[in-house]
């Protein structure tokens, strides 16, 4: 009796020393590539991403370069398959320079999917985030419906960017459904950086008076345009210059309410993490029936998921929703 409780006890003694260790290492690690590391956008995102994960106990990281730059992103997609990650999910800083290493980490049997800004072109899993039509067809046609025929609208954007240019397009389209003579008059490149915006768009304010709308195609422009028309006098007043962001940061979130800006095209990006991580860990988890896109893989849609936007403007009650950011 005493031989067998011996032997039981070192049986357990020995399982524990051997399966301890392997549940530590069994714990599924995914990662998150953006395009311009510490964006406020990005970090509602991954919040998302890292809260989804932590729900079934797994691990997240997020990476990506400080300045745009859709190279540095490609390796780092590569970086992460080399570490064994269990899935990646990619906004994608340039379509083409992303198809790469988006096939490459697929052929590897990691699966990867791009959020917000896509690579359609490559193997992803799917895409995850705003129709990006869509919400540029929401936000003209509400620039069309507040100023009309009247509307003569400069661009503040990336050029290159496959959320950018499906934005542009939606936009030009649902204001010209409300408001056939109105125009898009420039388009100034301000290259994801503050003080470029500022230049970029004031000076394109200095050569096209007639502006009288700026459109934000992307996350970061905002601020920078909306000195340009204090730099040129019409922050205020009847030629005031309306800035029209594409951010839900809390200074314009802020903004809006004071009167600054005139709205603002409020994507949904922490659900936009949510559903990345949720996707790809059904990926990284076959039942008995394989992903009919994906053999080897788990379920996944075979259509894109989007996250929709809203239109906020002065008074609305979601600004106050969204003044509370999410910790990473």
């Amino acid at each position: 009796m005493n031989l067998i409780k011996g032997l039981a006890v070192a049986a357990l003694t020995l399982s524990a020393t051997f399966t301890t260790p392997a549940l530590a290492e069994d714990k599924e690690h995914y990662g998150m590539v953006v395009f311009l590391k510490g964006s406020e956008f990005f970090n509602w995102a991954y919040a998302g991403f890292k809260d989804a994960a932590a729900t079934v106990g797994a691990t997240t990281e997020l990476q990506g370069p400080a300045d745009w730059d859709a190279s540095a992103e490609a390796r780092a997609v590569e970086q992460l398959v080399a570490k064994g990650v269990k899935g990646i999910a990619v906004t994608a800083g340039d379509a083409d320079t992303l198809t790469g290493a988006i096939d490459a980490a697929m052929e590897a049997g990691v699966p990867t999917l791009t959020f917000d800004s896509d690579s359609p072109e490559s193997n992803r899993l799917l895409f995850v985030g705003t129709n990006n039509y869509n919400a540029g067809y929401a936000a003209g046609k509400a620039i069309g419906e507040i100023y009309g025929d009247k509307a003569r609208v400069g661009v503040s954007l990336i050029p290159g960017l496959d959320s950018i240019n499906h934005r542009l397009r939606g936009f030009k389209e649902g204001m010209a459904s409300v408001a056939p003579g109105a125009k898009v008059v420039a388009e100034v490149n301000d290259e994801g950086d503050l003080q470029k915006a500022e230049t970029v768009n004031t000076a394109m304010l200095q050569a096209n008076p007639e502006i009288n709308v700026i459109f934000c195609a992307h996350g970061n422009p905002a601020t920078g345009a909306q000195a340009a028309t204090r730099n040129v006098g019409r922050d205020r007043g009847e030629n005031q210059v309306g800035v029209l962001a594409w951010s839900i940061d809390a200074p314009i979130l802020m903004g809006i309410d004071d009167g600054e800006y005139l709205a603002t095209v409020a994507q949904n990006p922490y659900m936009m993490g949510v559903q990345s991580f949720w996707q790809l860990w059904s990926a990284a988890h076959p039942t008995q029936f394989d992903s009919m896109t994906n053999p080897g893989m788990g379920q996944v849609p075979t259509a894109d998921i989007d996250t929709g936007v809203a239109i906020l403007v002065q008074g609305d009650m979601a600004i106050r929703s969204l003044l509370n950011p999410p910790s990473l």
